[in-house]
């Protein structure tokens, strides 16, 4: 990612998940990573559906599930920024939406489903804010964030699962 402006206005764990993108078009590159996750789905046949790389780690439909609560709170901040909500937002715990995610009675179908649904709904608010609305920066977990860098937040953090799922799950390099 070449706007370096990015990086000023997101907390520094955001920082690694810019480091994956390549372009600063943020609607095209939720459109690519969309069709990257779409075709990692594609690559995860029934035996590992429930897999988990080790004791105690997430099955790759929890990892499935974990990214697309996260793309929900994200957009969710996004679209509240967007508005010139100043309202500091709290923070979620990945770990307790994990405890009650349901992902492993859920058919890998459903999720592919469910994500498409809210990748859509990404694109969509994405896609009608001006810049003034992308830029206007709001507290979230006691962090500094706006609408851009909460949307680059949800591509890189899906780039960096299906990387995972394809490396610790698929056994793909």
């Amino acid at each position: 990612m070449e706007n370096k402006e990015i990086y000023k206005n997101a907390p520094e764990y955001c920082h690694y998940y810019f480091d994956l993108i390549e372009t600063d078009d943020l609607l095209l590159e939720l459109e690519k990573s969309k069709a990257l996750t779409m075709n990692t789905f594609k690559l995860i046949t029934p035996e590992l559906e429930n897999y988990s790389y080790e004791p105690g780690k997430w099955s790759t439909k929890e990892v499935i599930q974990h990214i697309i609560d996260g793309e929900r709170v994200f957009s969710y901040r996004a679209f509240r920024f967007s508005r010139f909500d100043k309202t500091k937002l709290t923070g979620f715990e990945q770990t307790d939406y994990q405890k009650h995610m349901n992902s492993v009675e859920l058919k890998l179908a459903d999720l592919q489903e469910d994500y498409l649904a809210v990748r859509n709904s990404t694109i969509s608010l994405f896609r009608n804010m001006t810049e003034k609305m992308l830029d206007f920066k709001g507290s979230a977990n006691d962090q500094i964030f706006t609408p851009r860098t909460l949307g680059f937040s949800m591509v890189g953090h899906n780039l960096h699962h299906c990387n995972f799922i394809k490396e610790k799950y698929l056994k793909i390099e």
